[in-house]
């Protein structure tokens, strides 16, 4: 389960390099992309290769038994350095050992700063789509059916990405939790869309879960790890620590090193918004609630009384880089083709992803600083005969700064066809040459064009 898995032609996406690839569909014909560029594939660097995000699933998929592949092996990993010192583009350590002391006392200190944590979700993926019987058999795609489970995994990881521990994110229901009520005992709860941040000095983990918090909600907790009765690394979070985001999905925080200022997230990237809402750093108990409609903070469309097409960009990774030297914060935003989440033939939902870094003021008033040009994730599968081409799905959740802005690498945790989880380091010198200069006053919407073919 740790080895990239091939797919049948029709799940990637069908880049012009891959001489594979069936005629461009109109939809990619006819779209509208950054500055009228193709997508490229991206070139990572130093590194050109992404690591497999690899869970045990024996806990849960009946599947495995038989020989086949997991139902679905990973959803939206999420990836972060455990580093507890202080980075390059960092006032004071973003970790306080405090918060961790369990890992610390496991792995030990210096060992810890070197390591990873992660989130995974696991759940209603894709892995199966159309696929023959035949093609079934010959990829070992689970005939399980259906996701016997849909929550969180947490996992531990050396410096290599390999997993060292892994437990699932219980629920702690010390208060009413939506519609579920306090009874005082950890439960197993849905946690979808899961990724990583971190506030004040503590890990916090940013999930959903529609049926019960509601399909507009973005939920917060901080993550508490300790160990069971047997030793076991176990991880949690508590009902009455929920902060809750209105109204959106996708939506990325913002943590100063100012511990006296509240949370903020980027609610949208287009045009450039940024809410405040609770806790404050300096106390994270103190929890706040905010009520948003999205008609309040997204205006497509507008700018300058004319009628514009929207840019259809989506947000966003889970936690926003921060880069001094710039005075900006840096994040990774998506697209895909055609904008409708409709029925289709090629996937549950969206399909044909791209990704564009992009970077915002790291005040206000805020505004879109740089973006690049779209590119899609080199594919990872083996299949034979195939060039140089990209998945069908793929999202970007998680990035993080390892080292300098300038010199250091970025970490990009992705999912693959809502199937499968990677994590590739880029180089920061090709994201910062990537990054192009955006007029002040401009917004992606301004931006878009056909291409030149």
């Amino acid at each position: 389960n740790c080895t990239f898995r091939e797919y049948v032609d029709r799940r990637y996406y069908g880049h012009r390099n891959n001489f594979k690839a069936e005629p461009e569909p109109n939809f990619l014909k006819s779209g509208l992309y950054i500055r009228g560029k193709d997508p490229i594939i991206l070139d990572a660097g130093s590194n050109n290769f992404a690591k497999k995000a690899c869970l045990d699933h024996s806990a849960w998929d009946p599947g495995i038994a038989k020989g086949k592949r997991p139902f679905v092996d990973s959803q939206n990993p999420s990836a972060m350095s455990l580093r507890l010192t202080k980075g390059p583009t960092e006032q004071q350590p973003r970790l306080n050992k405090e918060n961790v002391q369990v890992l610390v006392d496991t792995y030990g200190e210096e060992k810890l700063e070197e390591m990873f944590i992660m989130s995974a979700t696991v759940g209603n993926g894709q892995c199966q789509w159309g696929e023959t019987a035949a093609e079934m058999e010959r990829l070992r795609i689970s005939d399980v059916g259906k996701a016997t489970t849909v929550h969180g995994e947490l996992l531990i990881l050396d410096k290599h990405l390999d997993r060292l521990s892994q437990t699932s994110i219980k629920l702690l229901s010390d208060a009413d939790w939506g519609k579920k009520k306090k009874d005082d005992q950890m439960h197993l709860v849905e946690l979808d869309d899961t990724r990583l941040f971190f506030f004040n000095g503590y890990i916090w983990l940013y999930y959903r879960n529609g049926g019960n918090l509601g399909y507009t909600v973005q939920a917060h907790n901080p993550l508490y790890i300790v160990k069971n009765s047997d030793g076991e690394l176990t991880a949690f979070l508590k009902a009455s620590e929920m902060v809750k985001l209105c109204c959106g999905r996708n939506m990325s925080i913002i943590a100063s090193d100012d511990s006296s200022k509240e949370m903020e997230a980027l609610t949208w990237v287009d045009p450039v918004t940024v809410t405040t809402f609770g806790p404050r750093g300096t106390n994270h108990r103190r929890l706040a609630e905010i009520g948003e409609t999205i008609d309040v903070h997204r205006r497509l469309g507008q700018k300058g009384g004319g009628n514009k097409h929207k840019s259809d960009i989506h947000g966003t990774n889970g936690f926003m880089v921060h880069l001094p030297s710039t005075n900006e914060y840096l994040g990774v935003a998506h697209f895909h083709r055609p904008e409708g989440r409709g029925k289709n033939d090629y996937a549950r939902h969206g399909h044909h992803y791209t990704h564009a870094y992009f970077t915002i003021s790291d005040s206000a008033p805020y505004r879109l600083k740089r973006i690049s040009n779209e590119f899609l994730f080199r594919s990872m599968s083996k299949i034979d005969g195939l060039k140089e081409d990209g998945d069908l799905i793929q999202f970007a959740g998680s990035i993080d700064l390892l080292g300098g802005e300038a010199d250091g690498r970025l970490l990009i945790s992705y999912g693959i066809n809502d199937c499968e989880g990677a994590i590739l380091p880029v180089d920061m010198t090709i994201v910062q040459k990537m990054l192009i200069d955006v007029d002040e006053g401009s917004e992606v919407v301004d931006l878009m064009k056909k291409r030149i073919n």
